[in-house]
């Protein structure tokens, strides 16, 4: 904060500030979290008829979403006279990330009508949105749109596509998209387990899981989170159990996911005592970390 009030002493003493200035400022302001000086900020570049470029209309927009002012990032956004990707892809995964997914895939379509080539961050967003919004049609239409410009081999691409088939209940699909990735990172399995996880497929969680280690690659929480899920459906308290012993050696037994995952999988194995012992854990621990907040 001390380097940021002495920047903002220097920028008050410039007799005639460029549009770099006026955007480091902006920038400054975002990034320790004052959102509102930011938009006083970028308002005083427009009372005194600052050149208001690229950079300083999305982090000005930026602001706008961060203080869930979604309307005012709206209309920043209808000024820019031809917004790049970088302000398509701000509007878009600012809505999706705020429950808007309807509105993140009209810009999507809108980008689309206004010649804008999407990027890998475009694609993951608004299929993250037609995700939640369980719209397969749009997503088949983002697919093949990935296919033509060769990004349906990205990580970030294929696994928004995963989670795509799988929200929409299409694991043939999911599992398809998944197998034509060569090279799988833990993000992409943890997608694919989780997709399994949530349409029920129990069994196929097991499999996929067994064939991960097999890769090498070290599960996480998220792993953890499915697997345990897969545990409890289908009541396999013994492997369960070895679980549990594996995540408490990689020190995952302190998050909250984990931890509602072992009381599912223990209370769904007969298993009460040990659910009990473990919902008794989980109270400890939010007690404790309410402590510290």
């Amino acid at each position: 904060m001390g380097c940021l009030s002495d920047a903002r002493r220097i920028f008050d003493g410039v007799m005639e500030l460029d549009t770099v200035a006026w955007t480091a400022m902006i920038s400054g302001y975002i990034q320790v979290g004052l959102l509102e000086e930011a938009l006083k900020v970028f308002k005083g570049m427009q009372r005194v008829g600052g050149f208001l470029d690229q950079v300083a209309f999305v982090t000005a927009i930026n602001a706008c979403l961060g203080l869930g002012r979604l309307g005012d990032a709206c209309e920043l956004f209808s000024q820019m006279p031809s917004p790049n990707v970088v302000a398509w892809n701000v509007m878009i995964s600012g809505h999706a990330k705020r429950g808007y997914e309807e509105e993140a895939v009209n810009f999507f379509l809108r980008m689309r009508k206004a010649g804008e080539k999407p990027s890998r961050s475009t694609l993951g967003s608004v299929l993250s949105a037609i995700a939640s919004l369980a719209a397969l049609d749009s997503g088949l239409l983002v697919h093949a749109m990935a296919i033509k410009q060769g990004l349906d081999s990205n990580f970030y691409v294929g696994s928004s596509l995963i989670n795509m088939y799988a929200k929409c209940e299409k694991i043939d699909a999911a599992k398809k998209t998944f197998d034509y990735l060569s090279e799988k990172n833990v993000v992409l399995w943890n997608t694919m387990l989780g997709g399994y996880a949530q349409n029920g497929h129990a069994c196929e969680v097991i499999d996929l899981f067994s064939n991960m280690k097999e890769c090498g690659l070290h599960p996480d929480e998220f792993t953890y989170t499915s697997i345990l899920s897969a545990c409890a459906s289908l009541e396999y308290l013994e492997m369960g159990c070895q679980l549990h012993s594996h995540i408490i050696k990689n020190q995952f037994a302190s998050n909250l996911y984990v931890g509602n995952a072992l009381v599912d999988m223990y209370a769904k194995s007969g298993a009460l005592k040990e659910a009990r012992k473990q919902f008794e854990l989980i109270k400890i621990e939010t007690i404790f970390l309410g402590m510290q907040l």
